[in-house]
């Protein structure tokens, strides 16, 4: 059997890099047994994430893939901060923020890749409610970023 950090480490092999020290957020704030997750883009160990807007340049099926990525890092994110993804009672909410042109519909096939990232690493507790936004720009031109909301045991 294997555990949800062994699921999560196999869609993404390395963590994110941590915050700088200098940063103004936390990348994770717990209140109680509500864990908030800041906005996670797709870093990976071996590069940058990827740009441009869905729809221009930008597949669904890529801005999926991406969200997926930035599903993981929030993982990571929560992993590090709880000290075990086994602390996640439920994910509560995800919010998918989709950087795409005027035309684009398809901001729900976008953020599958977060719910089927939740599913397959934390099992049923993975389940989850969830916003799907189009937006005109995201941080850096990434075409996905992703908040998530946990409620953790104490």
């Amino acid at each position: 059997m294997t555990t949800a950090e062994q699921r999560l480490a196999a869609i993404l092999p390395e963590p994110p890099p941590p915050l700088p020290p200098t940063a103004l957020i936390d990348a994770v704030a717990i209140d109680e047994a509500t864990a908030y997750v800041s906005g996670q883009v797709a870093f990976t160990g071996s590069g940058g994430p990827l740009l441009g807007r869905v729809g221009a340049g930008v597949s669904v099926d890529e801005a999926a893939t991406e969200a997926a990525k930035a599903t993981a890092n929030g993982l990571y994110r929560l992993a590090a901060a709880l000290g075990s993804l086994d602390r996640i009672e439920r994910m509560l909410k995800a919010t998918v923020f989709v950087n795409g042109t005027a035309e684009l519909t398809e901001h729900p096939q976008v953020a599958d890749g977060v719910s089927r990232t939740l599913l397959d690493v934390l099992g049923e507790r993975g389940r989850h409610a969830r916003s799907a936004v189009g937006v005109a720009s995201l941080p850096l031109g990434v075409p996905v970023e992703v908040e998530l909301v946990a409620r953790v045991l104490r």
